[in-house]
Order: structure tokens, then sequence, then C-alpha cells
């Protein structure tokens, strides 16, 4: 939600775009990667391996697969955990995209895509 953070190679300060407003917004676009990814078969079979619920996993989730689009990013990594016999969406943040920004120590903040 936008934030600045320092580049400890060369102290630049860079400002990450804001993405969404605020955490209701962030909330309402979980909640609708969740219910389109569980419409999906190919996300749904990862729930279960082998038949059993799958403990402790995470889904790479391809927003344009999905037919949805937030400026800035591809793809979202939704971390789930089996718990007392349901699933719980433990995190979620996103993996690819514009707006997106990885640390590298020798090549310092560069966006991930």
């Amino acid at each position: 939600m936008g934030q600045k953070i320092v580049d400890p190679k060369t102290g630049r300060i860079v400002q990450l775009p804001k993405v969404f407003r605020d955490e209701r917004e962030l909330r309402e676009f979980l909640d609708e990667v969740l219910e389109k990814a569980l419409k999906d078969p190919e996300y749904r079979k990862q729930f279960f391996k082998n038949g059993a619920p799958n403990r402790k996993f995470g889904i790479p989730v391809d927003l344009k697969k999905l037919g949805m689009h937030v400026d800035g990013i591809d793809v979202v990594q939704l971390e789930f955990k089996f718990e007392k016999g349901e699933f719980v969406l433990k995190t979620a943040y996103p993996e690819k995209g514009s707006a997106v920004w990885e640390y590298n120590r020798y090549l310092g903040w560069r966006v991930k895509r």
C-alpha cells in the first residue's frame, strides 16, 4: 500500500507505488481472488495431495488467468494452512508485477517480473 524503502547499497529512498487505497479494498480484492481461484479446477486440486488435505502450502495465482486486472500486480501468492479441519488463508502477497520490487544485494532494488 505504498511505502518508502531505503536501498542499502546506494542509500537512495525508493517510493513503492500505492496499489490499494486501504485495508478494506485489499480485503475485497483477496476475497475476489480466492473466490475465482477456488472455481478453477487447476487451483482447487492444489488443496489436496494424494487425496488428503495439503497441510501447509502456497499457490501462485495468475490474475490474468482469472480475468482480473490490478495495476502493478500480475501474480498473487496465497499461503494456506490446514487447521481444525479447514483451510485457512494465512497470508497473501504480490509475487510478480511492475509494483512488486525485490532486493538483490548486487543489483539493488528492481521490479520483479
